[in-house]
């Protein structure tokens, strides 16, 4: 089956987006900079933006997508993500406007655990809604995992690259203080659900089903998905986080994306294609064939 570059990029780019809120609401409740959550929230927002745009352009009208917004309440696979996304662009919109002033920690408070909830869901359900029975090769509980665990790692070191980026007082990374000193745990943990997801998946594919798409998998998301964006997350908890923590986050951002990429790619290129019913069963039925 051709693959949807549209569907492709709104999944990692939205679920990217919602990790990096999510890390950002754990920043609030654990200990870190304002600066790093704000700027990191900011880019959430792109990204949500930019993945809602992608999502759009793979309808066949711009049009359709008033459509989809009109059927939310009939909780199908795309407005479940519609509504995640939406949740998480108004959270990470109220998460900014609250902290413009100080003096609304209570309030500040529930929109970071809001945060963290809409982040993690948004990744989840982006690849939840391909679980269906008509399609073999995705009918699996794994497969919304893995799509979770690659936005988790991308939005993970995305969010290190951020605090990497903004300094500190004593002219130093911010990303020492980012969750309570614990940022590049988290980011371990993230890497590692990316690891099992895209590993979970592999194996319900089956080693034919990898060996015909080899590059794809072993190539894409097992050596950047798996053992690259593992090695990244790995060095983070070593002297190296503090001696070049953006260098460290940009090699992690650089191989969660192209896991990410070729873990979506791989699902498309080992999907059963569909018959065009119109045009082969009419002519079929009139031909009494």
């Amino acid at each position: 089956m051709a693959i949807q570059w549209p569907l492709v990029l709104f999944s990692l780019l939205a679920g990217a987006g919602g990790a990096m809120l999510a890390f950002a609401g754990l920043s609030q409740l654990l200990g870190g900079s304002r600066t790093v959550r704000r700027r990191a929230v900011w880019c959430a927002l792109a990204l949500f933006v930019i993945g809602g745009l992608c999502s759009v352009a793979h309808l066949a009208s711009p049009l359709n997508a008033i459509s989809a917004v009109t059927n939310l309440l009939s909780f199908s696979g795309i407005s479940i993500e519609l509504m995640l996304l939406g949740a998480s662009f108004i959270a990470g919109a109220a998460y900014l406007v609250l902290t413009r002033e100080e003096g609304r920690d209570g309030a500040v408070r529930v929109v970071a655990v809001l945060a963290v909830i809409f982040g993690v869901a948004i990744g989840f359900f982006c690849g939840h809604g391909y679980v269906i029975d008509a399609q073999p090769t995705w009918g699996t509980e794994t497969l919304p995992l893995a799509y979770l665990g690659t936005s988790l790692a991308l939005g993970a070191f995305a969010y290190a690259l951020v605090a990497a980026a903004t300094k500190t007082p004593a002219d130093k990374a911010a990303s020492a203080e980012e969750l309570g000193g614990k940022l590049w745990p988290a980011v371990l943990v993230c890497a590692v659900v990316d690891a099992v997801g895209i590993l979970a998946y592999g194996l319900f594919l089956g080693l034919d089903a990898v060996a015909a798409q080899g590059v794809l998998f072993w190539g894409g998301a097992v050596a950047c998905g798996v053992v690259g964006v593992l090695a990244c997350a790995i060095a983070g908890m070593t002297a190296l986080a503090a001696k070049a923590p953006a260098a460290l986050a940009v090699a992690g951002v650089a191989c969660a994306a192209i896991g990410g990429v070729a873990l979506r790619m791989l699902m498309w290129a080992c999907a059963t294609g569909y018959l065009n019913l119109f045009s082969h069963g009419i002519p079929s039925v009139m031909l009494n064939l």
